[in-house]
């Protein structure tokens, strides 16, 4: 019995494994490190921390701002995705991205039942925040945000509900600040948090209840020291409060958000945001249908969470975190207090029987058979050498992975400095290193002025030529159809060094 026990994982598990072997095993691996440059870039600079045995804190990579300060605010995060590549190639970093996805998916789940829902909603539910967030499923710093966000989450709610005292509370979050901090920005949406629930007492402690005006009073004081705590602990990095005022002042500058695709709006015309979309009609079916009675608390953190959601995409997976566990406390009571119907007297049934079969499964022995499997697939060219059971590289239609081995075969195929497509800028930074970038992922590192100077060579604006003699550029590694490239091909001062289904290279004629 306990071997069948072990091997029987409860649904959460079972969900965070399927995650997490459909991430590492199906073309999804290959959309975790081929969206963008970032990852390319992350692993390059947790390299270059690793081999130095140091924080880095000015630039090594670009020709336009070299040596310049580095405001570190995903050190940590960049050394293990590092550790991870260096380790056993993209497949290191594959499986590290999964595993915290997956982790993530499995704490909410922990939590909706933790609360008392029913074990079929919290799994529909868990599937429809994994719908939800999907899009954002890349092996980037803020996969370690989904599963401290969750967590923190889940504490915070858990005290509001009086099943978790102060004392845990500060014991657990205060020192996650001090690691979040270092790992990923997103520790400032943990501390807005906070900050959500102390309003939300503070109106509650307007009541005309002196019981709950007491108790408001109380949570609210607790929230304040809290929120102070966390905030001190999140001094705890390179750059202390630079670090926070770093963050902010990229916020400020609207030319430096709007270049990356996840500081805008979502696009509901997309498919993408089919699960944010469903999960919105979720939320009116609970006010409307369900009736919910939601308190003041649960109406700041919708409106929050739904507000940071519709205006950058990138909170959608925050809404998701946030909203889940109250529409699984509303809808389990309405689901259990509706009136019978046959539908409903099967779907109870059904629900007794696996809430049943779920509290006696443990599945510990099949996961970690999963993940050592899993684990000696990935590794296997590592370990015993051979050819890879699982193929994960950057796909060569995606990045200008031949022109790349052109330039190392060939090293006088051009000089000077190079103007290269922002996407890439990553993605040369690992594979290139001989050659600085003129730009990468790191807008805000770069700042406004040098973005408007790469717009205006990008968009073949009136002075990009001043802007590259400025910046002492004299090749360009763009994708073959870019728009520059049109220009540079009439130009009698530039003449077509390479070019290939993905990329062309321009250089400069020397006199």
């Amino acid at each position: 019995m306990n071997v069948r026990r072990w091997l029987l994982p409860p649904i959460g598990t079972m969900i965070g494994l399927v995650v997490f072997l459909m991430l590492c095993l199906s073309y999804w691996r290959l959309v975790l490190i081929n969206a963008d440059g970032d990852p390319s870039l992350h692993w390059r600079l947790g390299h270059w921390m690793i081999e130095h045995r140091s924080v880095i804190h000015a630039d090594a990579f670009s020709h336009t701002r070299p040596g310049k300060p580095i405001i570190s605010m995903e050190w940590l995060t960049e050394i293990a995705f590092a550790a991870a590549g260096d380790a056993l190639g993209w497949n290191g970093i594959v499986f590290l991205a999964a595993a915290l996805i997956a982790a993530s998916l499995w704490i909410l789940h922990r939590q909706l039942l933790s609360e008392g829902n029913d074990v079929l909603l919290s799994s529909a539910l868990t599937l429809l925040a994994a719908m939800t967030s999907w899009i954002h499923w890349l092996a980037r710093p803020h996969v370690f945000s989904f599963v401290i966000l969750t967590f923190w989450a889940w504490q915070l709610r858990a005290f509001e509900q009086g099943r978790q005292p102060a004392r845990r509370l500060f014991l657990r979050l205060v020192p996650l600040t001090a690691l979040w901090v270092n790992l990923h920005a997103g520790f400032l949406t943990g501390l807005m948090l906070i900050g959500v629930y102390f309003v939300g007492a503070g109106a509650v402690s307007l009541s005309h209840d002196d019981n709950k005006c007491t108790t408001a009073r109380r949570r609210m004081a607790t929230y304040a020291l809290l929120g102070t705590s966390c905030l001190m602990a999140s001094l705890i990095n390179p750059n202390g409060w630079k670090l926070h005022a770093y963050i902010l002042d990229f916020l400020r500058h609207p030319k430096l958000v709007g270049l990356v695709n996840e500081f805008r709006s979502p696009n509901f015309h997309s498919s993408s945001t089919q699960g944010f979309l469903v999960m919105l009609l979720v939320l009116v079916f609970t006010l409307t249908v369900a009736r919910a009675r939601l308190s003041v608390t649960e109406i700041l953190l919708i409106g929050w969470a739904g507000s940071l959601a519709l205006r950058w995409g990138r909170n959608v997976p925050v809404f998701a975190i946030v909203v889940t566990p109250i529409l699984a406390c509303h809808l389990t009571p309405w689901l259990r207090e509706v009136r019978d119907s046959n539908l409903l007297a099967r779907y109870r049934r059904i629900c007794n029987n696996v809430t049943e079969i779920n509290a006696r499964a443990d599945g510990r022995l099949l996961v970690v058979g999963v993940l050592v499997v899993l684990l000696f697939v990935m590794a296997k060219p590592r370990v015993m050498g051979g050819q890879p059971i699982l193929d994960t590289e950057l796909l060569t239609n995606r990045f200008p992975v031949a022109a790349v081995q052109f330039l190392r075969r060939n090293h006088t195929a051009v000089h000077g400095e190079m103007f290269n497509d922002y996407g890439w800028g990553g993605y040369l930074i690992l594979a290139l290193p001989e050659h600085k970038v003129f730009v990468d992922g790191r807008n805000d590192f770069y700042g406004p002025e040098l973005i408007q100077d790469f717009d205006t060579v990008n968009r073949a604006h009136l002075g990009w030529e001043d802007v590259l003699r400025k910046n002492k550029v004299d090749w360009t590694f763009l994708p073959r159809e870019h728009p520059l490239n049109e220009l540079l091909s009439l130009h009698k001062d530039w003449s077509l060094s390479y070019t290939d289904q993905v990329a062309a290279i321009y250089s400069r004629r020397r006199e």
